[in-house]
């Protein structure tokens, strides 16, 4: 057979061959869908997770889930320009100050014997003040003192601050440092104003019906320090901002959940990426899954300025990866106070809990497509179901609406106090700039 090669090794031959055609289409696929956890892709949000709650007896409300079509912005039009701005103006948010390891059951022990300050404290402005830039300027020890106390201060009847320039005039006269958000580096959320350092609120008209949960804005490795939301234009119905303070957070909850929980850690899974072309591939399936998953880490971290680590996962049947957060605990000392307080997101998060309050939503826009968030403990178990029905009662006990009419603004201690919004109906115009 002169140089033909021996049966054996043409066999080994086309085997080779059939593996790297299959690394290469490997390599695309893993590409595509590392793609679309870096920009907006056609991810539905609700249906498969309604299906399969459905499937566990739960009832959930029913929402039309027809079209709604939402704003320019809202699906990343002018968004360059802003974000360049932005991008210009602030340095990236901080990292988070996770501090030392608290003793749960003595630092509860204190907060129930404690006299709690009012939460959140109101400042109405005064009927003499006729600058309010200066206003502002000549309070901003009181203003900061009192966010200190309180973990969240309510500025009402101002006029100043109905626009983003005014706005901006405000947090500058009393020292306040304006970062980038914490999701910038995915856009997760659109840009405002980038001169004046001006964020959306979640305001899109597909996500009306879409209840905030409670939560500090952070991606586990960044967390902002302080935040003022404003109100541009409050909507016509509902749309309040919501508040929960983090130290009656930790009063309140259950002292075996809490230790619990602390022991074991909270994992946040933040994103899903389809992979459902990997069940085609039959015994090579064992072999792809490390490559894929290797290849899709570092797509994303080339991406992201936070840490996810990727995870294989099987969502309704179908084939995932999953982006998850490291372990963090759910209490920390205060990185300005040196007091412990709830700081975790499990209410806005927890899949169980999202859907139970929302059911089926219209289809969205942007980069909430990819919201896909749900919580384990550490180790990667589930939290136990009646664990989240408690946390989430404790949180609605302990949520204080604030309705805002337009320059009404919110300053928040990120640290201690949570924040949210209740469903709304109209055009709703509040915004937010985070400081470091």
């Amino acid at each position: 057979r002169g140089g033909n090669l021996p049966q054996a090794s043409a066999q080994t031959h086309r085997s080779s061959d059939m593996a790297k055609l299959t690394a290469a289409l490997l390599l695309a696929l893993c590409a595509h869908s590392a793609y679309g956890f870096l920009t907006p892709s056609s991810l539905p949000l609700r249906a498969a997770a309604r299906a399969a709650a459905v499937s566990r007896g739960r009832m959930l409300p029913v929402m039309q889930e027809t079209a709604v079509k939402d704003r320019a912005q809202d699906v990343g039009e002018g968004q360059a320009s802003e974000r360049k701005a932005a991008e210009s103006l602030m340095q990236q948010c901080p990292e988070t100050i996770w501090g030392p390891s608290v003793d749960i059951e003595a630092e509860q022990k204190k907060l129930k014997d404690a006299d709690l300050p009012e939460f959140p404290t109101y400042l109405h402005k005064p009927a003499d003040v006729t600058d309010e830039a200066a206003y502002f300027a000549e309070n901003k020890d009181m203003l900061l003192a009192k966010l200190q106390e309180h973990g969240a201060v309510v500025l009402k009847g101002f006029s100043t601050t109905g626009e983003p320039e005014g706005f901006e005039g405000m947090w500058k006269s009393i020292g306040m440092e304006a970062c980038l958000d914490p999701l910038h580096s995915v856009a997760g959320r659109p840009v405002v104003s980038g001169k004046n350092a001006v964020y959306e609120a979640v305001n899109k008209p597909s996500r009306a019906k879409f209840f905030v949960g409670m939560h500090n804005e952070m991606v586990g490795k960044r967390t902002v320090r302080r935040a003022a939301f404003v109100c541009f234009k409050q909507a016509e119905k509902g749309g309040e901002f919501l508040l929960t303070d983090g130290r009656r957070m930790l009063r309140d909850v259950d002292t075996a959940v809490l230790r619990r929980w602390y022991d074991n850690k909270i994992r946040f899974s933040s994103a899903e990426l389809p992979m459902s072309f990997m069940d085609s591939l039959g015994p090579l399936q064992t072999v792809a899954e490390p490559a894929v998953k290797a290849l899709t880490q570092i797509a994303v971290d080339m991406k992201v300025d936070f840490d996810v680590e990727m995870f294989w996962n099987r969502v309704d049947g179908q084939r995932v990866i999953q982006a998850h957060a490291p372990p963090q605990p759910p209490v920390i000392m205060h990185p300005d106070t040196g007091l412990p307080t709830w700081f975790c997101n499990v209410h806005s998060h927890s899949l169980v809990l999202r859907d139970e309050r929302d059911g089926v939503l219209p289809e969205t826009t942007g980069a909430s497509r990819l919201n896909k968030s749900d919580c384990l403990f550490g180790d990667g178990s589930a939290i136990p179901l009646d664990d989240l029905k408690h946390v989430d009662e404790v949180t609605r006990k302990n949520i204080v609406p604030v309705l805002m009419e337009k320059g009404d603004v919110c300053l928040i201690d990120n640290y201690r106090a949570m924040h949210g919004r209740d469903v709304f109906e109209g055009t709703r115009k509040h915004a937010v700039t985070w400081f470091k």
